[in-house]
């Protein structure tokens, strides 16, 4: 189940680091500032809200002002002597304030709801994505130290038949065993040696997927306490958890958004 999975994982956020090295908790800080699919994400959510006050812009008056000045320069001469002329200069100066509210515009109430859906479903996404983002660095994570303790194991092994083979061929030189026995401890640890390789390789290839997630080279990591016990959902009762993801599943939710949006 993804959701037990996702809150299984979300728990070992919370752990404390071990030894030296990256946490859980750090890698997935790193992650949230360089992954590319989160970042995706964030940049197509912030450019959704912006549609929100735009579609509220529809609904609300608009308020025009106009104003204006006139220069004049007026000149009067009468052609009666007695009667001085008359020179004068002046502004003429208008303001007005329109403010004008549609009574019915069935388009902009449309745009403003097709608004408010993208949005719900902007912020869906983007805690889908947050999710997805919590899931690819856990996997990861846990993929290389699953990986080193495979090398280690490896490495336990190829010793242990190490010291079988030195025997062998002691036993041999004594005459207490055939070369048959020698040659096949000698088989046992070149297949614990190649067993080895391909797990070390496996390590530097986890290390690879990891780096893609965040973004930078992957560091030492501070693996899992060895009194770490996972605590088992709460409530622990699947049908339960079967109803919450029905109910709030994101992707559902973001589809659910579409189809309204559609429609």
């Amino acid at each position: 189940m993804r959701l037990l999975t996702f809150v299984s994982i979300a728990s070992l956020l919370a752990l404390s680091p071990t030894s030296q090295g990256a946490d859980l908790l750090q890698v997935y800080r790193s992650a949230q500032a360089s992954d590319a699919q989160y970042a995706a994400a964030r940049a197509s959510w912030a450019a959704t809200q912006e549609r929100l006050p735009q579609g509220r812009a529809g609904l609300l008056p608009s308020v025009s002002i106009s104003a204006s000045t006139q220069y004049n320069d007026r000149d009067i001469r009468f052609r009666n002597p007695t009667v001085p002329d008359n020179n004068s200069n002046f502004n003429s100066n208008s303001a007005s304030v329109s403010l004008s509210q549609p009574i019915y515009r069935p388009q902009n109430f449309q745009a403003f709801e097709q608004a408010k859906t993208q949005v719900a479903q902007a912020d869906a996404t983007l805690a889908q994505a947050a999710q997805d983002l919590i899931l690819r660095v856990a996997q990861a994570y846990l993929d290389v130290l699953l990986a080193q303790d495979t090398v280690a194991f490896a490495q336990a092994q190829l010793d242990a038949i190490g010291q079988q083979l030195e025997q062998a061929k002691r036993n041999f030189e004594v005459g207490t065993a055939t070369i048959v026995d020698t040659k096949e401890a000698q088989s046992r640890y070149d297949l614990t040696r190649a067993f080895e390789i391909q797990a070390k390789n496996d390590v530097e290839l986890r290390k690879r997927q990891l780096e893609l997630v965040i973004g930078r080279p992957a560091p030492g990591l501070s693996p899992l306490g060895k009194g770490f016990k996972p605590e088992p959902p709460n409530p622990n009762n699947l049908e339960k958890w079967v109803g919450q993801a029905a109910e709030g599943n994101l992707q559902v939710k973001i589809s659910e958004r579409s189809l309204t949006f559609a429609t």
